[in-house]
């Protein structure tokens, strides 16, 4: 239970009074310190020497801090913070290190990231068919000296091998890991166009469900695996769109590890802790397979989450056969759950399409060739995930994790609020209220800003999606339009809101063993990006640069509204949660060019450090 500052002072002054005034005179020291013991009005940690950026509106900093029962108790000086020391306080002294509110990742999923472990981590193989055997020699410099045969007969050697190792019925899974050179979550060219087939596969591995993948993505599957997963999710698998993205989740959850929910908590801890030692304490991420739901509920339950985890509902969009009628009836649970686990909206992660944007190509025949294309024909206006979108709406949901990757798809979410103005009578604060969440926002056009800020609508960004597709847009568009590209100096500037984050795997994996979702950036480059706009030795767009202290609340404040806990999280104010990390240099005056060097050397979640480096 929380007690304030006031009325924990007043315990302990009253203690004292009745310990030393009305007690015997002769009342030791060690009886006074066991009966505060006793009263539990002790800090269970105190962080002393530190330079702790309190990221108030003041922008206060102040040497130390106290916590009890998770939250922050006391802010002040070193020498006044000493004082409460108790003989259970926890005494961490940072020796002038920088100490900074935790890092808020408002898109990422670890729930998927954890598959890059599958070839590489026997942590992560509680069940041997999860392990992914990779097949070596098709990356696409290879595949030129190769022939269809040749292709064949180098899966199918891995396949025969895999299934007489596991044995009949079991799953096989192996992948073609993506060319190294190549930064794009881009499947190997086998699995793009095809040149493995469902009856190549049925030949390889007659008696096993066969999976051959090529990033998390994409994935070709035999008539076993295809029968099974239809089975499980209750439709043909070629529905789910993405199909690989959606089978993998399926795949790996809710049929082999189904009702092995032991299982599925340690694996989702294991992978929580490492993207803890980067510095993050708090994920936002969309959740499918209901084992993930049932092993984080029994993770919350029993005490055990290392770090909180906002959750996004989606699976009607996918599996429900009328999205729209499904949120029409589904209340409003935005915000609700618990500190480290809770419900933060529903949205279809996607239900964005291409093309769908106002960019003209550079080349003519592209100009007319793209000019014979439908725009936006996943999404506009009359489809399913429009109708389905603009229900949620309609039933006073809250809107999240709703790509909205090209300039045209914005245009179609205002289109979506005017038409809830129009036809439900909704009035622009109520719209505002709601803080409505939208994802990988690469391209904004300048005149779609002020729009956004209007209507309050919060926009995620994330570097990673920039860095992997900025070569080839501007290749295609030039450079006019790299001032549409994450504008989020120009959106500050506007009053329209936005939060950070990386939607990457914040882990190294062997490239050899990797399903290669995505390349691994780094968590502290993917961060200086936003304030330097440098990537790979080029400034891109420098007019967009952030000022250190919004690129910081881009992760820390402002990620804390978007994820409806602004009164828990974001600062390390007095009465707010106790997450916080400490790193090796000060983020507030080192170079700029310097700030993707920082590394993190410890992390508190509610006061509990969860993670320390060696170096600390």
């Amino acid at each position: 239970m929380r007690k304030s500052l006031f009325l924990w002072t007043l315990q302990v002054a009253l203690t004292l009074f009745l310990v030393l005034v009305l007690a015997p005179a002769k009342v030791s020291a060690q009886e006074v310190s066991e009966l505060l013991e006793k009263l539990d009005a002790y800090p269970d940690l105190i962080v002393l020497n530190g330079k702790i950026a309190v990221m108030d509106d003041q922008l206060t900093m102040v040497e130390a801090m106290a916590v009890r029962d998770r939250r922050i108790l006391v802010l002040g000086t070193s020498e006044e913070v000493r004082e409460l020391v108790g003989p259970q306080t926890q005494v961490i002294d940072v020796k002038g290190r920088t100490v900074l509110p935790g890092i808020i990742d408002s898109h990422t999923h670890p729930h998927l990231w954890l598959y890059n472990h599958f070839g590489s981590d026997p942590d992560f193989n509680p069940d041997p068919q999860l392990k992914v055997i990779p097949v070596l020699g098709l990356h696409e410099d290879d595949l030129d000296e190769l022939t269809k045969s040749g292709i064949v007969e180098k899966i199918g050697a891995v396949v025969r091998k895999r299934a007489a190792e596991l044995g009949p019925d079991k799953w096989v899974i192996v992948n073609i890991p993506m060319n190294e050179k190549v930064i794009q979550a881009t499947p190997s060219p086998v699995i793009r166009q095809r040149m493995v087939n469902t009856a190549d596969l049925d030949r390889m591995g007659p008696n096993n469900p066969v999976v051959l993948t090529g990033s998390l993505t994409s994935g070709i599957y035999n008539s076993q695996a295809r029968k099974l997963i239809s089975e499980a999710i209750g439709q043909d698998i070629d529905s789910l769109r993405p199909v690989g993205l959606r089978v993998w989740y399926y795949l790996v959850y809710d049929i082999i590890l189904k009702n092995k929910t032991e299982m599925v908590a340690g694996m989702l801890k294991k992978e929580l802790l490492e993207i803890a030692s980067f510095g993050v304490t708090t994920v936002q991420t969309h959740i499918e397979p209901l084992e993930v739901i049932k092993a984080l509920n029994m993770m919350d339950h029993k005490g055990e989450m290392p770090i909180r985890w906002a959750w996004i509902h989606r699976t009607a969009f996918q599996l429900s056969e009328n999205a729209s009628e499904f949120y029409t009836l589904l209340g409003d649970f935005g915000g609700q759950g618990s500190e480290y686990f809770w419900n933060s909206g529903v949205g279809e992660e996607g239900w964005d399409s291409s093309p769908c944007s106002q960019a003209v190509p550079k080349d003519p025949a592209m100009r007319e060739q793209l000019a014979r294309l439908e725009q936006c024909p996943g999404h506009k206006p009359g489809t399913e995930p429009y109708n389905a979108h603009l229900a949620a709406l309609k039933a006073g949901l809250r809107l999240a994790d709703v790509h909205a990757t090209n300039d045209g798809t914005t245009d179609i979410i205002f289109q979506m609020f005017d038409q809830l103005m129009e036809e439900d009578g909704w009035t622009l604060e109520q719209i505002r209220e709601k803080r409505h969440f939208f994802d990988h926002p690469r391209l904004i056009r300048p005149e779609q800003i002020p729009k956004l800020a209007k209507y309050g609508l919060w926009m995620n960004m994330q570097a990673t999606g920039m860095v992997r597709n900025i070569d080839q847009f501007l290749n295609v568009y030039g450079e006019e339009y790299l001032k549409w590209f994450t504008p989020t100096k120009s959106m500050l500037d506007a009053g329209a809101r936005f939060t950070l984050a990386t939607d990457a795997h914040l882990a190294s994996v062997p490239n050899d063993s990797a399903l290669g979702a995505w390349p691994w950036y780094g968590f502290w480059p993917t961060f200086a990006f936003y304030i330097t706009r440098e990537w790979d030795g080029r400034v891109w767009g420098p007019e967009e640069k952030l000022d250190r202290i919004s690129g910081l609340r881009g992760w820390t404040t402002w990620a804390a509204e978007s994820v409806l806990r602004e009164k828990d999280l974001g600062s390390l104010e007095k009465g707010k949660l106790a997450d916080f990390i400490v790193i090796d240099r000060d983020y507030f005056t080192i170079p700029e060019m310097d700030i993707k060097k920082i590394k993190n050397l410890m992390t508190a979640v509610g006061g509990k450090v969860i993670y320390r480096s060696p170096d600390f």
